[in-house]
């Protein structure tokens, strides 16, 4: 089987069986999927160190996964394709991966995690996503946990637009009656973020139920959100389990002002009657 092709099939058991990995494995799977063309450039205890895991984990789960061991799994990706790191030297250098002062440290995971974000979405961009949202009301902003300062700060920044939009943090009543009764004019943007993102998944299924676009913005390519054809992955740093929300909030302010830019060229799809149409 080509190296390509191995890798292809590695991302795809990393997904099938996440599930089944202890919370320490599926930290290292989301760091894995999510960076695998990092590998060549990393070793096992820097591997260890960005997925917040021991160096112990990253060997053992390479063998699980039917590799001798993480080097073995680090030249099938070396072969399949080139590394697109900076020097692993000046990473090192920053303290990205490790030492020096801690707030320093954490500022400059940051400002990794930007940057690796800005890299990872100017290939696709957010162009779609704000066409798709533009004009649509009423827009259900969706998430839980760690994304409901993300959820927050959509719902603001979209209402500033003039956009009609619904929060939805929790599950209540209240909030199901705006999932089950979405207006054939509406639109759903999903946050998911970490292992807390059920709000988020109800909601794109809600979408999908009601033939609306569903748009997500999630931290893995691991999640089921990542599989929607209007789904962006920001996998930024990980910390505990949950990604930095630093580079999520950028995104999210990013999108925010794409979908004004749009919405300003765009005429509404509906009016007032669609938010009127399901009780708060």
């Amino acid at each position: 089987m080509p190296a390509t092709d191995e890798v292809h099939a590695l991302r795809e058991r990393l997904r099938r069986d996440y599930e089944e990995f202890s919370p320490a494995q599926q930290a290292l799977a989301r760091y894995v999927a999510d960076h695998i063309g990092d590998l060549p450039l990393m070793s096992a205890h820097e591997v260890a160190r960005a997925a917040h895991c021991s160096p112990a984990t990253v060997v053992r789960f390479a063998q699980a996964l039917g590799y001798g061991g993480y080097p073995d799994m680090q030249q099938l990706v070396r072969r399949a394709q080139r590394p697109w790191l900076p020097p692993a030297g000046r990473e090192q250098k920053l303290g990205v991966f490790g030492g020096g002062d801690g707030v320093r440290a954490a500022l400059d995971a940051e400002r990794h995690a930007l940057e690796d974000t800005a890299e990872r979405l100017g290939q696709r961009g957010l162009a779609p996503l704000a066409t798709a949202l533009a004009g649509r009301r009423p827009v259900v902003v969706a998430g839980d946990g760690h994304a409901r300062p993300v959820v927050a700060i959509l719902a603001e920044r979209l209402g500033r637009a003039g956009l009609a939009c619904v929060p939805v943090t929790q599950l209540e009543s209240g909030d199901r009656a705006w999932l089950s009764g979405l207006a054939a004019n509406g639109a759903v943007l999903a946050v998911g973020i970490g292992r807390e993102a059920r709000v988020a998944n109800v909601a794109a299924e809600a979408g999908r139920q009601a033939g609306v676009p569903v748009v997500a913005l999630v931290d893995s390519s691991l999640s089921p959100l990542a599989r929607l054809s209007l789904a962006r992955v920001v996998p930024a740093d990980v910390r505990g389990g949950a990604p930095s929300l630093v580079a999520m909030i950028a995104v999210a302010q990013a999108l925010a002002a794409a979908v004004e830019g749009a919405a300003r060229r765009a005429p509404a799809a509906g009016t007032d009657r669609e938010l009127a149409a399901v009780p708060a």
